[in-house]
């Protein structure tokens, strides 16, 4: 886990709300604190889709790029929030590749999840890694590869 600080927040908020950088995560829930609070669990709820003509999401959470706009809708106006975070979690087949490519002696079912925590607070804009596996493991080279990515693709 790292926390990275970000100095240019308008282009890092553009890149996460506006342009498509981020689209392929998930949304684990987020956060708002405006004149009112918000809260947005990412978590798909299947027994609202009981139709037949109904198409059933193939996710378990939200697209980000599906509900990015609702979120900016909140955040808008002609004040910043007064705090915000946003979960954002890699998807399944990124992560798969993640692993793939950088040869990690694990499977992709052993991860439970990789995250970025967007955090905004008091005029400071910070994103902090986190990793989460579905056992017990002493190797840490998924949790400093992710790290690595976040910074690499996704800070700058």
């Amino acid at each position: 886990m790292k926390s990275f600080p970000i100095e240019n927040m308008k282009e890092f908020m553009n890149d996460l709300l506006v342009r498509e950088k981020y689209d392929s995560f998930y949304l684990f829930d987020a956060r708002l604190k405006t004149s009112l609070d918000y809260y947005v669990n990412g978590k798909i709820h299947y027994e609202f889709y009981d139709g037949a003509d109904e198409e059933k999401p193939t996710t378990e959470y939200v697209v980000w790029k599906d509900i990015k706009h609702t979120i900016f809708d909140f955040m808008k106006g002609n004040k910043l929030p007064l705090r915000f975070k946003i979960v954002l979690m890699f998807n399944r087949e990124n992560i798969e590749r993640l692993i793939e490519m950088n040869n990690l002696p694990m499977e992709s079912r052993e991860v439970g999840a990789l995250f970025m925590n967007i955090i905004y607070e008091e005029g400071v804009l910070s994103v902090i890694t986190g990793t989460s596996m579905k056992m017990f493991t002493m190797d840490k080279s998924l949790e400093q590869l992710w790290d690595d990515t976040v910074k690499k693709y996704y800070i700058t």
